[in-house]
């Protein structure tokens, strides 16, 4: 049953917040149910819980190395891979796309995952993923379940790519695309802010805010159904992120594992990312601004920094951690300041020129000391990581396309191939090979690279 107006006058008012009313006399029958929906989903007790709380920062001596990453040469690669194969014959693993950015800042209107990346096809983010998937399916007779999380800002574009793309030949049946959740936004005393006299500022909560949606979509619901019990998480951003990785996926079950993470090798002590590292005994990803530049630089015997490995954003999870995820209501959430247009009391705009509030925020990786049982996997940067965050330089289209090129020259070489241009752009297409072994059974003898080269 709906709230009444005076019970909800009367929830506001205790938490101060009744001035989101302060238009109410303007508004048409239309705004006042747009405004009254929107309160009705914000739990005043949790918002008011959430702007008093504060995540404390890591001290040094809370910090030690965290040690027991499985390398790419482990001897029980062989094992994992075979289980992890079994699995996705079985139909056991499923994907989580984490989609909701928009592709402003590389200059594109649009979701950031339907920008051209292919580094000779031009092909989409979305296309290479979904490709990937397709190739699975082909290869171990049943194909991985996608899972599309988008965003508000985004949602209705990417549902009207992919049907307009025919999923990218995944079957639409195993394709769910659904909203990640928004929070409110609130100002420096945790006031609610108005986008509109019949609207509040929301704004996306986080990728922590990724196991209620689940939950909240049905996709926990699915994989219950189908005994999947792995889900393999990926950040569009990231052309080459390897879902289902089947060698990782037999880890992550042999061992029973509920949070399992890759990493590759940092490339100095300094390097602007998350660090796999022990916080007071439990595995974390801690921010580099928590480490001091002393521990960051501290090696071992043979000269390796002790703090190495850093986090891609390649996560696998077990369905009893995203349930358990799913069911809690304390997620801790970060306070973003920003500056945050909204409405002031005369209900006109304003566009501040300096952080005015708070956005708020939950993380999936903060859930990483949760997990009774978990790994980290050492994987190649080159192989694994080319995120397109940036319009030009670093991580950018750019460099994307130049990582794509340099992994695909390197199969080409490894199956006995002559590459005669080395700056030309060469693009595999996972419908053509996953892996280097399998290019290496599909190339001609004496095959040569003499120009851009796309083998499809």
């Amino acid at each position: 049953m709906a709230e009444s107006l005076e019970s909800l006058k009367a929830r506001l008012a205790a938490h101060g917040q009744e001035h989101v009313l302060r238009f109410w006399q303007e508004l048409d029958e239309a705004g006042r149910a747009r405004l009254l929906g929107e309160l009705a989903t914000i739990d005043l007790d949790w918002l008011a819980r959430v702007f008093a709380s504060r995540i404390e920062s890591v001290r040094p001596e809370e910090i030690t190395p965290y040690r027991e990453v499985i390398r790419e040469d482990d001897p029980g690669g062989a094992e994992a891979l075979r289980v992890g194969e079994e699995a996705l014959r079985a139909g056991r693993v499923a994907t989580l796309l984490v989609a909701g950015g928009q592709g402003t800042r590389l200059g594109f209107d649009g979701p950031k995952g339907a920008f051209p990346i292919g580094a000779v096809s031009g092909k989409t983010l979305y296309q290479l993923h979904a490709e990937r998937l397709v190739a699975l399916g082909r290869r171990y007779g049943r194909t991985p379940l996608l899972f599309l999380m988008t965003s508000d800002a985004n949602h209705e574009a990417t549902v009207a790519q992919l049907e307009g793309a025919r999923h990218y030949g995944l079957p639409p049946e195993d394709v769910l695309i659904f909203q990640q959740g928004l929070a409110p936004a609130v100002d420096e005393q945790g006031k609610l802010l108005l986008e509109a006299k019949d609207r509040l500022v929301r704004a996306p909560n986080g990728n922590g805010g990724l196991f209620k949606a689940l939950e909240d979509s049905g996709a926990l619901a699915r994989m219950r159904a189908l005994g999947i019990d792995a889900l393999s998480y990926i950040q569009v951003d990231n052309p080459l992120a390897q879902s289902c990785d089947p060698r990782y996926v037999g880890y992550h079950l042999l061992r029973g594992s509920d949070y399992s993470c890759k990493a590759i090798r940092k490339v100095g002590p300094k390097e602007r990312v998350g660090n796999y590292a022990r916080v007071r005994g439990r595995l974390q990803i801690v921010e580099y601004t928590e480490i001091p530049d002393a521990l960051a630089e501290q090696v071992d015997e043979h000269g390796e920094l002790l703090y190495l490995y850093s986090n891609p954003g390649l996560f696998l999870w077990s369905l009893p951690f995203l349930e358990a995820q799913a069911a809690r209501r304390d997620l801790p959430f970060h306070k973003a300041h920003k500056k945050i247009p909204h409405l002031d009391a005369e209900g006109r705009l304003v566009q501040p020129s300096a952080p005015c509030g708070y956005k708020l925020e939950a993380f999936a990786m903060d859930t990483l000391a949760d997990a009774e049982r978990s790994l980290v996997l050492a994987c190649s940067r080159d192989a694994e990581f080319a995120p397109v965050k940036n319009a030009s330089g670093v991580d950018s289209p750019e460099s994307a396309r130049a990582l794509q090129t340099k992994l695909y020259a390197s199969w080409i070489k490894a199956a006995g191939g002559v590459i005669y241009d080395p700056s030309a752009p060469i693009e595999v297409s996972p419908l053509h090979a996953l892996d280097a072994a399998e290019l290496r059974e599909r190339l001609p003898a004496r095959f040569e690279v003499r120009g851009p080269t796309y083998l499809a």
